[in-house]
């Protein structure tokens, strides 16, 4: 990055940066010490030096807490909390799902709680495998190489004050990319358009849900396309935008309560009509699927709802 940014742009990052490692009650304070410091120091310097000097914002956040903060030690403990849990999140997704793919296709599974409890138990223990090699390898760091310096710290590094409670260009990308692949997947499912090597699958599910909640599902992925589209366009949560962001969430939740209202999934009768499927039977391995992934989509949307609301209240008082 070149310098660009004003002095005004980079003390607002600055304390910004400062002000996120800080509780609530300790910000007021710490705001106007902090920006007394830097125009005092910068009476006759250039303000980069003494951003420099004054080092990355955890350190400053650590003396204003007083006490600090320590698991394998202060100096590398902000750093070892942005890398621990990214690699936590994606280690225990990433074996989740692989346990659950697994689970799905097992023949000797064949309950839906039996399926997501040895998916949820490969996610934890995943977890736990991430953050105890994350925690070696930083304390390794720590105790080998005292002095190390894992990144050089520049205050044109520093990220942009968050605007108006903008809507990330990352989130909105990643949701306009999972819109579209459901979107073609359940276009995949129905059996009019779906290629040479899903016809088997396609041919085996219910024709209850091929025939009146496929389309509803292709209507819900089709709606978080245009939601995504529309962030990236307005970069904000909006009225507009919340709206059709609720109301594609709402229909999803809808359609994935009919898929489980359509397959009884607990009752005793589909409980008992998987254990007496065949073994390798698609149908079945197919049943648990689509039920798990009701469940899920029930669980994810009425979350993205309660935040839709919370951000499009926060964009008004900002």
């Amino acid at each position: 990055m070149t310098d660009t940014l004003s002095d005004d742009e980079l003390i607002d990052r600055y304390v910004h940066g400062v002000l996120t490692h800080l509780p609530k009650s300790r910000r007021e304070t710490a705001t106007e010490e902090l920006r007394a410091r830097i125009a005092k120091e910068s009476s006759g310097r250039p303000t980069r030096e003494v951003l420099v000097e004054l080092g990355p914002p955890e350190d400053q956040a650590r003396r204003f807490r007083g006490a600090p903060r320590q698991l394998i030690g202060p100096r590398l403990y902000d750093t070892y909390l942005r890398v621990l849990w990214p690699a936590i999140r994606v280690v225990a997704g990433v074996v989740g799902g692989l346990s659950l793919l697994g689970a799905v296709v097992d023949d000797e599974t064949t309950t839906i709680g039996g399926v997501l409890e040895e998916a949820l138990t490969s996610a934890f223990t995943g977890a736990v495998y991430a953050a105890v090699w994350v925690t070696v390898v930083f304390a390794v760091i720590e105790r080998t190489a005292p002095g190390a310096v894992l990144h050089e710290w520049r205050p044109d590094d520093l990220p942009a004050v968050p605007r108006g409670h903008e809507i990330p260009l990352g989130d909105a990308i990643a949701d306009l990319v999972f819109g579209t692949a459901v979107l073609i997947a359940t276009l995949c499912l129905s059996p009019a358009l779906a290629p040479s090597f899903l016809s088997e699958t396609a041919e085996n599910l219910d024709p209850g849900i091929v025939d009146r909640l496929l389309p509803l599902a292709a209507v819900v992925a089709a709606l978080w396309v245009i939601v995504a589209i529309a962030q990236l366009v307005v970069r904000a949560w909006t009225l507009p935008v919340t709206a059709l962001s609720v109301v594609a969430d709402l229909l999803a939740v809808t359609t994935a309560a009919a898929i489980l209202v359509h397959r009884p999934y607990f009752s005793d009768e589909f409980l008992a009509d998987l254990q007496e499927g065949q073994e390798g039977d698609l149908g079945r391995a197919l049943d648990i699927a689509i039920g798990i992934g009701a469940i899920a989509v029930i669980l994810v949307c009425a979350g993205s709802i309660i935040t839709a609301v919370r951000k499009h209240l926060a964009h008004r008082r900002a």
